[in-house]
């Protein structure tokens, strides 16, 4: 279970990561119709959707977070011995 959470928690990293590297190519480099350009923006022409990627990639890094700590807190590392 603690392989597990920790790789909940990896992926969860991960994929925060990539959401907020998305969120930066949209904030500077879309046009204001919608489609992406090499120039780089200094004004964002879509800032409520780059905001709502941004939310999105935060809630990501939040539950890598938690399960890394889930996987700390309710599995122990120590082994238990079987009696015969």
């Amino acid at each position: 279970m603690k392989r597990k959470l920790r790789i909940l928690s990896a992926l969860s990293f991960a994929l925060a990561i990539v959401i907020f590297i998305f969120s930066y190519i949209l904030f500077h480099y879309i046009a204001p119709d919608g489609s992406f350009t090499a120039v780089y923006q200094t004004a964002a022409n879509k800032p409520f959707v780059t905001l709502l990627f941004g939310i999105w990639g935060v809630m990501f890094l939040f539950s890598g977070v938690m399960s890394f700590l889930a996987a700390c807190i309710f599995c122990r590392d120590t082994k238990e011995r079987k009696v015969n």
